[in-house]
């Protein structure tokens, strides 16, 4: 009995990590189809020494560095059954607000940076503030998760 529930386990635990590997392949498929086209302009900035544009782009790739680690870590988190605890909030909580000073960053380059044309990037604004709100919502739904684990185990 035992064996077979271990057997189970292992199974949706590598279903787990076939699945996100699988998602994480595409992310990164999409990503890098678009990576030439949006970032091509973060050379010609280090050439011409356009200050500005140099940090707009190299924030807007830390930004979504973070977002794809915090993606890792959720997902390793959640493979190792540990749903409601304080990181995961905390990483769909900043993942979220990240998405949002994306978007933000896009814009202040667009207005500050005049060297370049910004709307050449693949920025639609509206699809990563929608994503940001969702991520919001979902950490909303793990504080509310941490909540009602923390009483019922002062319940019991």
């Amino acid at each position: 009995m035992n064996k077979t529930r271990a057997m189970s386990k292992t199974s949706e635990n590598t279903s787990l990590r076939v699945i996100t590997g699988v998602f994480l392949f595409f992310l990164f498929l999409i990503g890098f189809s678009k990576f030439d086209e949006a970032y091509i302009q973060l050379k010609h900035s280090v050439v011409g020494e356009h200050i500005h544009a140099v940090l707009f782009y190299s924030l807007e790739l830390a930004v979504l560095l973070f977002v794809a680690y915090g993606i890792c870590k959720v997902v390793g988190n959640i493979n190792k059954q540990k749903f409601f605890v304080k990181i995961n909030y905390k990483l769909f909580y900043y993942m979220g607000v990240a998405l949002f000073f994306l978007t933000l960053l896009h814009e202040l380059g667009k207005a500050f940076d005049t060297a370049h044309d910004w709307e050449s990037i693949p920025m639609e604004v509206p699809v990563w503030c929608a994503m940001g709100a969702f991520l919001l919502i979902i950490a909303e739904i793990f504080r509310y998760g941490i909540r009602m684990k923390e009483d019922q185990d002062l319940t019991v």
